[in-house]
């Protein structure tokens, strides 16, 4: 309502969070294609394929200084 959008204006502006109505269903639509299963599909795939990288350099190199590994 008018008092949270008081409120939260400064921190928040004109975003999802501190809108209603028109503005909000705006502001819901355009994020809302951020927030498809491909899109959250892909940037998950970079994500763990960067990091499965990174761990799997951090394995070779203790592996070659012959060093253990505490995995849990």
């Amino acid at each position: 309502g008018a008092r949270h959008q008081e409120i939260t204006k400064d921190l928040l502006g004109d975003g999802i969070f501190a809108v209603d109505g028109q503005r909000w269903r705006h502001q819901r639509k355009v994020a809302s294609y951020e927030f498809s299963t491909k899109v959250l599909r892909d940037f998950s795939s970079v994500v763990f394929r960067r990091n499965a990288a990174a761990l799997a350099r951090k394995i070779s190199e203790d592996a070659e200084a012959n060093l253990s590994m505490d995995i849990h």
